[in-house]
Parts: structure tokens; C-alpha cells; sequence
């Protein structure tokens, strides 16, 4: 049953996505990553570098648990519409849209790729009877961060699912790191944290780990 549901959220996401996804022109996507290059060029060189598995990774010693599947995180164009519209086709209550930006690029508990960055969201939360949530987001703001970077990548869609580990965490992150994975993300805050790791490349999804929801 419960992978029935995940099923059909990972279905309505597409379909949400679909609506708002507009495609890049050559001409533009060359604009984005020229125009990195020159103002950020670490940056650049870290978001153009290729994943480099290891060949004989096996499975994982710390495996991430289905049962610790948390969070679908969309990223959408008009986070309006996708709520009452997300809304309306699972015939759930819309859900409440927050605002969350981030001022200070000196915190050493905020990195993207290993640098300071802010960023801002609005946030939209649908909370499933099995537990995990639909997380809608919509960027507000245009600097480097890896909602931007995967809407310039991809357009829009699902960013990440998210999955609570526990006290497993260092060591989850750790071995994906070691498999060749890149952080892309690391946030620690109070009582939890998020990391995004970039596993687009081979999953066609980010990875969220946290320690709990």
C-alpha cells in the first residue's frame, strides 16, 4: 500500500512539473555557465565535474532504509497553483506556503558545495497519512544555490527525496562521499541538519539524508 501511494505522489510530481517545466535554449544554458564561470569559477568547476563511481562500490554497509523515506521535495515554477492543484487532485486541504531565506553567507553551518551561500524559498508542505511529505518549493531569489542549479539543469521537478537515518548519518554521508558522490548541500542546524547529495547523474534524483524528519 505504501508503495502504491509513493508511486502515485512520484506520478502527480511529474505531472506538476510537467505543467511548469519551459525548455532551455543552447544559447541560454552556454549564457548560465559562462556567466559562472567568470563570477565563480570554483563553483563552476565543481558543478561541471563528473561522477566518478567507484567500480567495485558493492552494496552499501550503510544502506539507505525504505522505511526512513521521508520527503519527495518538487521544485516548482508557481508554488501557488502546484499547492491548490496538488491539493485538489489528492483531495487534501492546500497546504500552508511559507517563505524561508537565509541572510548570512558567512555561516560555516550552510554550504553549497563547500562555500557560504544564502538562499530563499517559498515552502508548501502535504503531509501524507503514511508519514512522509510532498514538499513543494519555489526559488525566490536568483543566486547560486542547488535549486537554481537544477532548474538550469533540468528545468523544473523533483529536486530530492529525503530519507531520515538516525544517528547513521556521518556515516551514510561518508560512504556515498567515498562511492564517489559529491555533497552538494550541507546544513546543520539546531536539533537536525540536511545534506543534498548529487546523485542526479546516476539516479536522476538528489538524495536528502537527515537525521529525522
Amino acid at each position: 500500500m505504501k508503495k502504491t501511494f509513493i508511486f502515485s505522489c512520484m506520478i502527480l510530481a511529474m505531472l506538476l512539473a510537467s505543467c511548469n517545466k519551459a525548455p532551455k535554449t543552447t544559447q541560454e544554458e552556454n549564457t548560465v555557465k559562462d556567466s559562472l564561470q567568470i563570477t565563480n569559477p570554483e563553483l563552476w568547476e565543481a558543478q561541471n565535474r563528473k561522477l566518478q563511481l567507484k567500480a567495485d562500490r558493492g552494496v552499501m554497509k550503510n544502506p539507505l532504509d525504505l522505511n526512513g523515506f521521508i520527503q519527495i521535495a518538487i521544485i516548482v515554477e508557481d508554488i501557488e497553483v502546484a499547492a491548490r492543484e496538488g491539493a485538489e487532485l489528492l483531495n487534501v486541504p492546500v497546504p500552508e506556503i511559507k517563505v524561508h531565506q537565509t541572510v548570512d553567507t558567512t555561516d560555516p553551518n550552510l554550504m553549497y558545495y563547500g562555500k557560504n551561500y544564502k538562499y530563499g524559498l517559498k515552502l508548501a508542505s502535504i503531509t501524507a497519512p503514511q508519514g512522509f511529505i510532498i514538499e513543494l518549493h519555489q526559488v525566490i531569489d536568483d543566486n547560486p544555490n542547488t535549486y537554481n542549479e537544477f532548474i538550469k539543469e533540468h528545468g523544473y521537478g523533483v529536486h530530492h527525496l529525503g530519507f531520515a537515518v538516525g544517528d547513521r548519518r556521518d556515516s551514510v554521508v561518508n560512504e556515498l562521499v567515498d562511492r564517489g558522490y559529491q555533497k552538494r548541500v550541507e546544513h546543520f542546524y539546531p536539533g537536525g541538519s540536511w545534506t543534498i547529495i548529487d546523485s542526479e547523474q546516476s539516479l536522476g534524483v538528489n538524495l536528502n539524508i537527515k537525521p529525522a524528519m
